[in-house]
């Protein structure tokens, strides 16, 4: 079945809200800006806007499409690059770094989408999402090369307690109610899963 292709004058209107709602977002955080505010800001009707994003966490999946796909290549292009210079725990704890470094960069972003998969019908759609898939892969295959302390326990099922344990509620709750910097929770990740 052949894929429809999205018309012009819809694809310029996504757009146009995907800039406004990224600039409004950069600029007063996304809590404090209204789908009435985006509408008005890029010159649309609120309809318009309702029928492409039904919230906020609409939006946000759209924006954060893009940096998730970035977030992938740099972790590929991470562990290919040092498979040759480190340790697997070392390479291991990069990734980990570089996954804390995204979440702590777009957490605006992350949290209301986090809280659109929490509040949906299917919960567990976000495990089919390509950035959860992709991630898992390359974080299983680090895992496969560290040598385990912790027993026989599937590189797999360690990659999704990993990317569970660093959600965004739970990695803004670490950072802003119990005062852990962003180093520190790197430090406390490669200690519990790299072993460094």
């Amino acid at each position: 079945m052949p894929t429809r292709r999205e018309r012009s004058d819809a694809a310029d209107n996504r757009r146009l809200i995907l800039q406004t709602a990224k600039s409004l977002f950069e600029e007063h955080g996304v809590e404090d800006v209204s789908m009435h505010q985006i509408a008005k800001t890029a010159g649309i009707g609120q309809g318009t806007l309702y029928r492409r994003y039904a919230h906020k966490g609409d939006l946000c999946c759209d924006l954060i499409e893009d940096a998730g796909a970035e977030a992938i290549s740099a972790a590929e292009r991470y562990a290919s690059s040092t498979s040759d210079t480190l340790s697997p725990s070392e390479r291991l704890g990069g990734a980990l770094d570089l996954l804390v470094d995204f979440i702590d960069d777009k957490l605006q972003l992350l949290i209301p989408l986090h809280s659109v998969h929490m509040s949906a019908e299917d919960k567990t759609a976000f495990f089919r999402s390509p950035i959860y898939i992709n991630l898992k892969r390359i974080l299983t295959q680090l895992l496969q090369e560290v040598p385990s302390n912790s027993g026989e326990v599937d590189p797999q099922i360690k990659a999704h307690v990993i990317l569970c344990s660093l959600n965004p509620a739970g990695y803004l709750h670490m950072r802003d109610t119990l005062g852990f910097s962003k180093e520190e929770i790197k430090q406390y990740y490669r200690k519990l899963y790299a072993g460094i």
